[in-house]
């Protein structure tokens, strides 16, 4: 039987993204007034997968199992590139880094999953 309500594991996951994304924002503007425009544009490019999975982040209450599945992927794209942001000196990168690899571990669990998968109004029945 799937969950009635949204699972801790992916309400986490759904909290976790947006103070994510809050936080680079801050880490940005401030990186930004202290050492320039172009260093900022370098920082808020290492979060561009953080950014769209801040947008994807309000769909977990309604979205099917494709949400989830992109959400991964996107974190672990964002881990690489989060990798090479470090690599390069950027300073923000571990806040996207370890909040992607927590993310992957949250929606990779059995209740994560079940509640991508539900059955929807008008959809098809459970498991198809």
């Amino acid at each position: 039987m799937p969950p009635a309500t949204m699972p801790g594991s992916v309400r986490a996951a759904q909290i976790l993204i947006w103070v994510m994304a809050g936080l680079v924002m801050l880490v940005v503007v401030i990186w930004g007034a202290g050492v320039g425009a172009e260093e900022a544009g370098r920082l808020f490019a290492t979060n561009l997968m953080g950014w769209v999975l801040f947008v994807l982040a309000f769909r977990y209450g309604t979205g099917g199992n494709g949400v989830r599945v992109a959400s991964i992927v996107l974190a672990s794209v964002q881990i690489v590139m989060s990798l090479g942001g470090i690599a390069q000196g950027n300073g923000g990168g571990g806040i996207p880094l370890f909040g992607a690899i927590a993310l992957v571990v949250l929606l990779n669990q059995g209740a994560a999953a079940q509640w991508f998968k539900r059955p929807r109004a008008g959809g098809p029945p459970y498991g198809q």
